[in-house]
């Protein structure tokens, strides 16, 4: 592609999501945003691994979708970055984003204290 027409184009789609509000694209450093905790990304690399390793030791072609499965983990990981969380909307990374239920102790019943013998 002509390289005047690419970015006349990426210009053109910067300026429509301005105008949109939309924020759900990349950044305008060419990356996506962040929205999986850190948790999670160390979780996704390890479970990653472990499933590209399997596949790639068994070496069939099932093997390989193994591994295959385990490089989007590894990569989901290593980025930080999930497309299906940027579809539903979800960001797990940013701070407080799990909301806790807190339990609260029953309050005793309180006393009819209007009916007291005389």
């Amino acid at each position: 592609m002509n390289p005047a027409v690419a970015t006349k184009r990426r210009n053109q789609a910067t300026q429509a999501r301005k105008e949109n509000g939309s924020d759900s694209g990349p950044q305008d450093n060419g990356r996506h945003h962040i929205n999986v905790g850190e948790g999670e990304r160390q979780l996704s690399m390890i479970s990653g691994s472990i499933l590209a390793l399997c596949g790639l030791l068994r070496g069939s072609i099932s093997g390989m979708a193994l591994a295959a499965l385990g490089g989007a983990l590894i990569y989901r990981g290593h980025t930080g970055h999930c497309t299906v969380y940027e579809a539903m909307g979800h960001n797990s990374a940013q701070a407080g984003s799990c909301k806790r239920i807190q339990r609260s102790e029953p309050s005793p019943p309180e006393r009819d204290t209007s009916a007291q013998p005389s």
